[in-house]
C-alpha cells in the first residue's frame, strides 16, 4: 500500500505531499481544491506501473473525462508554465516510485517511471495523435474492466459506457463473488434477485433479475448501477487500488450506506487501498462510522485553497471529530 504521495506541477498543484496515508483515504474540500487532481496523478502513476499501453489508456481516460479540447488539454496537465510534472510514491515496504512527465516543445509527451534506481517505463507519446476521433468515440461508447492492472479509476462516466459492467460481471462470476454482491445490494434494493447476461441486438447485455421482472442493466437507476459496480470492484481488486471520483454521485441515503459498508468491508477483506473524493457530509459520516466499527486504518484528507495557496490537513478516522466539524462549516457554509 502507498503510505506517502508527492505531487509536483500537476494541474493546480504546485507541490503537495501527503504522508501517513491509510487503507481508506477520504479526500474532501470545496470545489477547486484539487481533490480530483490527486486521484488523477495517482492513477497516472499506477497506470505507468503496468506498462506503456496501460499508462497511455489511463492518460487518455483522464483527458477525455475532464473534457478533451485538443492539445491544450495536455498543456493544462502542467501547473502554469511548467514543462515537467512529477508524481512520487513510497509504499509500506519502503519501495519508491517516481513518474516524470516532460512536455517537450508542446509536441511530445515524454514519460519515465523509476522504481528505486531501475527504469520501468520510458515512453514518448505524440501529443497530436494521442486522442483522435477513433480513440474518443471508443472511449465514450465502450469500455472494459481489466483485472490485471490491479487498480481502477472510477468516475461517473463508467456508468454510461457499454461493455464495462458486462466485463466486470464476467470477472466477478469467475471469482464467485456475484452472490455476495447481490446479498450486499439487497439491503438497499430488496427487490434484486440476481444478474444474467442475455444476448440482445447482436451483443451481450447484462440484465438485472428482480421480483417484478428482468430488465437491462442500463434501465436501472443510477444509484443502483453505482452501488453494484462498487460491490464488484471491492471484491475483484485484491491487493490493489480503487480510486473513486465524486463517490456520492447518483446515490440516495440508503445506497450511500450500502456503498460505505461495501467499501470498508471489501477493502479490509481483500487488502484494497481506497482513495475517494466526495462533497457529501453524509457519506463522510458513514465512512467514519463504518471504518471505526471495522477498525480499518482510515484517513480524512481535508484540502483547502486560500489566496491561491493549497493547504491540507490529515487525520485518522478516530481523531477526525474536530476536522469533521470544520468540514461541516466549510462544505455547508
Amino acid at each position: 500500500m502507498i503510505s506517502h504521495l508527492k505531487i509536483e506541477n500537476f494541474r493546480g498543484i504546485k507541490s503537495l505531499e501527503l504522508e501517513n496515508l491509510g487503507q481508506v483515504n477520504v479526500i474532501v474540500g470545496k470545489n477547486n481544491s484539487s481533490k480530483s487532481s490527486v486521484l488523477e496523478a495517482l492513477a497516472l502513476l499506477l497506470g505507468a506501473c503496468n506498462g506503456n499501453q496501460s499508462f497511455k489508456e489511463t492518460l487518455q481516460g483522464i483527458l477525455i473525462w475532464r473534457g478533451w479540447y485538443g492539445e491544450q488539454a495536455i498543456e493544462d496537465l502542467f501547473h502554469k508554465e511548467s514543462r515537467v510534472l512529477k508524481v512520487g510514491a513510497i509504499k509500506d515496504n519502503n519501495e519508491s516510485l517516481t513518474l516524470a512527465l516532460n512536455n517537450i516543445h508542446k509536441v511530445i509527451l515524454d514519460a519515465k517511471l523509476i522504481k528505486e534506481n531501475e527504469s520501468l517505463l520510458n515512453a514518448q507519446l505524440d501529443n497530436f495523435r494521442l486522442i483522435d476521433d477513433r480513440v474518443f468515440s471508443s472511449f465514450m461508447l465502450s469500455s472494459k474492466f481489466t483485472p490485471d492492472a490491479r487498480f481502477e479509476f472510477l468516475t461517473p462516466l463508467a456508468l454510461r459506457r457499454f461493455g464495462y459492467v458486462e466485463s466486470l460481471y464476467s470477472y466477478a462470476y469467475e471469482q464467485k463473488v456475484v452472490k455476495k454482491s447481490v446479498e450486499i445490494l439487497s439491503v438497499a434494493y430488496p427487490e434484486i434477485e440476481g444478474f444474467s447476461p442475455l444476448f440482445k441486438v447482436n451483443r451481450w447485455v447484462l440484465h438485472v433479475e428482480t421480483k417484478y421482472g428482468v430488465y437491462p442493466y442500463y434501465l436501472m437507476g443510477e444509484g443502483f448501477k453505482n452501488a453494484m459496480i462498487i460491490a464488484f470492484l471491492s471484491a475483484l481488486l485484491k491487493d490493489g487500488y480503487l480510486l473513486i471520483d465524486s463517490a456520492e454521485a447518483f446515490h440516495h441515503p440508503k445506497s450511500l450506506r450500502i456503498m460505505a459498508q461495501t467499501l470498508i468491508k471489501g477493502a479490509k477483506e481483500n487488502n484494497v487501498q481506497v482513495f475517494l473524493t466526495t462533497h457529501s457530509l453524509e457519506l463522510i459520516d458513514m465512512l467514519l462510522e463504518e471504518g471505526i466499527k471495522a477498525r480499518i486504518d482510515g484517513r480524512v484528507i481535508y484540502m483547502k485553497r486560500k489566496n491561491g495557496k493549497l493547504t491540507h490537513s490529515i487525520e485518522t478516522f478516530e481523531n477526525a471529530k474536530e476536522l469533521r466539524e470544520d468540514l461541516g462549516i466549510d462544505l455547508r457554509g
